[in-house]
């Protein structure tokens, strides 16, 4: 139900982050100049390592739950869920 839709729309938003090796730092990555691109794609070595740190910080939260809800409601009015 409605929890599935929520796991569904954390993950969506969670792999569109701007941070390598996320999809969102591959789309960020391509609208850069290559001069630019290929430092920020380096950073692909300590990505995880960031969104670890932000999940534990609670900055991960902060900046994801506002856009999921967002989202949810949406996808709520949208379907009358």
């Amino acid at each position: 139900g409605k929890n599935g839709i929520i796991i569904n729309i954390v993950l969506m938003v969670l792999n569109l982050l701007p941070i390598p090796p996320l999809d969102g730092g591959r789309v960020v990555a391509g609208v850069l100049p290559p001069r630019v691109a290929l430092p920020y794609m380096q950073l692909e070595r300590f990505g995880m390592i960031i969104i670890l740190l932000l999940l534990v910080s609670g900055i991960l939260g902060k900046i994801m739950w506002p856009i999921v809800m967002h989202f949810v409601n949406i996808v709520s009015v949208m379907f009358g869920l």
